[in-house]
């Protein structure tokens, strides 16, 4: 008996239905014919009601004490008999309360998580992500006479707007269930019409009419939350979306799900603020009571244009995907992250699964020559060379094994270390990192932060690849090729917060998507985080000064009408297991602007762009870079250099 009594118990626990609202809450099951359950057994004496036969005492038996002996007997039987009923009750009232697995149902039906879920919303208090309620409708067909079912579809087809067709369909498949959905996603105004007829119905009626009787009486209503994006595909990869079952699935909706749910953790140890140091803007969807919310660093605006010029710059370069990141270098706050192409939120269902991939965190890719600023930065730091430091490029410099040419297969002479960064020469960068020496080039990568994760607060970061000295698959070459972006693999998360250490005084920041966490009254700001003084602020400055030199005379396809801006072009071959596909390339850029005082780092990022147009990033990441850096300062209301700096005079 205890054998049973725990599995049925444990089918209760998984078969139960959702929880019902209170005027539509599921009653146990019954039916017109009676409850199908066999009846407790009629008890008679111990042991079945048969007498024992008479029996002589065993030999050597002493009659004194025997009576003793019949007391404990009779005891213990009467303790298994009571054991018994109870055991008996227990799988009586378990079995009541059980409704069996649902079958014969289309999974989009069988949401049982009703847990509301706090909303998210971008710094300016734009809704982004929010719970909105429908209602799911339920029925217990075996209450429900067959000939009933027409009546009882018009019924529903005329209150609730379900098409009867359907009810009588989900009857007629399931006429002894004790559970079957009639339709879900019933909107908000049509589930309180069923839950108002169903209370008209059981107030006309007489009091001692059985309320399962009435025509609506098997029909039962439950509340349910749906996620909703009201922004559609706008930052889709970064807020990600919850599943049929609501269950998060990337993005800042899988991060923060601990969080999020009513019924999760509450905000952690740290200096609580609050609810009213937040603007009216940014509380106006934040609910208040003990509900939650996020503010992020996200700014819709930004956010859209962005998105906008990278979908055209996708489309007019031919690529096949891109990205971009917009930081704030100061804080590593993050204003934009996105990713084309992209997908609708609320129809994730009919989506490409390939474009849930948040690239700009989680695709590493060989970065190539915007990797030399990486380069001539540490080697600036460790007083390895000078920006005016020369150094002569004779077409060729063999390291380890390996003989490396110009992408043009040139030689140029001598150079100043800042007109080599600015004609992107391979020869002199390899030069550069020759000088610098293997264990203090890898410590520097390190220290960008290379080969590690960012910790940004978003799931599905990768940390790259970088092979170090001392590794198996490492060569005195590979120092050679890493020093132009060649061999090493980098995520666009981390290219962009590098870049940001140098527009930032030589500090990496850590960057981060939200800006608050709110709980009830009480808001948890995040703070700006050091990760690292990379290089010292007297490098940042060398080294802006000679990214301003590479946009002026290298890259002047990313120069920004009426301002001053620094970055670096890369071009990177694609690596395959057979070796790099030279047609097809990745093209991105990264730069900052103002240059004197950095509003912003931004990185530009351009999968196999088509060749016949312009397989170089130069000519095609760089021009995007400067579009959306237009727009950019414009909608941040940031004058024109020649105002801006006259006004400072």
């Amino acid at each position: 008996m205890a054998t049973n009594n725990r599995v049925v118990q444990k089918k209760a626990v998984g078969g139960s239905p959702p929880a019902a609202s209170a005027i539509g809450a599921d009653p146990p099951p019954h039916s017109r014919e009676g409850t199908g359950s066999t009846p407790p057994p009629k008890w008679g004496r111990l042991g079945g009601g048969e007498q024992l036969p008479a029996t002589s005492p065993p030999a050597g038996f002493s009659m004194q004490g025997s009576w003793r002996l019949q007391v404990v007997i009779a005891l213990v039987v009467l303790l298994m008999g009571l054991l018994t009923l109870r055991l008996l009750d227990m799988q009586l009232r378990t079995w009541s309360e059980y409704t069996p697995a649902r079958t014969g149902v289309d999974t989009r039906y069988t949401v049982d998580d009703t847990t509301p879920l706090g909303v998210i919303v971008d710094r300016d208090g734009v809704l982004l992500a929010g719970d909105r309620f429908t209602y799911r409708i339920t029925a217990t067909p075996k209450n429900i006479l067959p000939e009933e079912w027409e009546s009882l579809a018009q019924r529903l087809a005329q209150v609730a707007g379900i098409p009867a067709e359907q009810v009588w369909n989900r009857l007629a498949a399931n006429p002894k269930a004790e559970y079957v959905v009639l339709a879900s996603d019933v909107p908000f105004h049509l589930g309180r019409a069923l839950i108002d007829a169903k209370v008209r119905d059981e107030a006309s009626a007489d009091d001692s009419t059985d309320v399962s009787l009435l025509p609506l009486g098997n029909v039962f209503v439950h509340a349910q939350p749906r996620r909703f994006y009201p922004q559609a595909s706008l930052a889709s990869q970064v807020i990600g979306f919850l599943n049929a079952e609501r269950k998060p699935v990337l993005g800042l909706e899988r991060y923060y799900n601990s969080f999020l749910p009513s019924s999760g953790v509450g905000l952690p140890a740290g200096t609580l603020s609050p609810r009213t140091v937040l603007t009216e803007q940014q509380r106006k969807f934040l609910p208040s009571g003990s509900e939650k919310g996020l503010v992020l660093t996200i700014d819709r605006t930004i956010q859209w244009l962005v998105e906008e010029e990278l979908a055209e710059g996708v489309r007019f370069y031919g690529a096949e995907s891109g990205s971009v990141i917009v930081m704030d270098p100061v804080t590593g706050a993050i204003w934009a992250m996105a990713n084309y192409p992209s997908f609708d939120a609320n129809r994730y269902e009919t989506a490409d699964p390939a474009t849930f991939t948040n690239a700009t965190i989680s695709a590493q890719y060989e970065p190539g020559s915007i990797f030399k600023v990486i380069t001539v930065a540490s080697a600036v730091d460790a007083g390895m060379v000078e920006s005016t430091t020369i150094f002569t490029d004779t077409g060729t410099v063999v390291i380890g094994e390996r003989t490396i040419q110009n992408s043009g297969r040139n030689a140029l002479g001598q150079l100043a270390v800042a007109d080599a960064l600015a004609v992107s020469n391979n020869v002199v960068t390899v030069q550069i990192a020759q000088s610098l020496g293997k264990e203090k080039f890898y410590e520097y990568v390190a220290r960008f932060g290379f080969g590690a994760d960012t910790n940004i607060d978003i799931s599905g970061e990768v940390p790259g690849l970088v092979n170090k000295p001392g590794s198996v698959n490492w060569s005195l070459s590979d120092l050679g090729t890493n020093s132009f972006g060649q061999g090493i693999a980098v995520t666009p998360i981390q290219m962009v917060s590098a870049v940001a250490a140098i527009a930032n005084q030589g500090k990496r920041m850590r960057p981060y998507l939200v800006e608050a966490r709110v709980h009830g009254d009480s808001v948890l700001f995040t703070q700006p985080t050091l990760a690292q003084q990379v290089i010292s602020p007297a490098t940042a400055q060398e080294m802006k000064e000679m990214m301003v030199h590479v946009i002026e005379t290298g890259n002047q396809a990313a120069r920004i009408p009426g301002y001053l801006a620094g970055g670096k072009s890369g071009t990177a071959d694609i690596a395959t297991a057979e070796g790099y596909v030279l047609d097809r390339t990745i093209a991105s850029f990264v730069g900052f602007a103002p240059a004197d005082e950095p509003r912003f780092v931004m990185l530009v990022k351009l999968d196999k762009p088509d060749p016949k147009i312009s397989r170089w990033a130069a000519n095609s990441a760089g021009p995007l870079f400067s579009r959306i850096s237009k727009r950019l300062l414009d909608h941040l209301n940031v004058p024109p250099d020649d105002i801006r700096l006259a006004r400072n005079r």
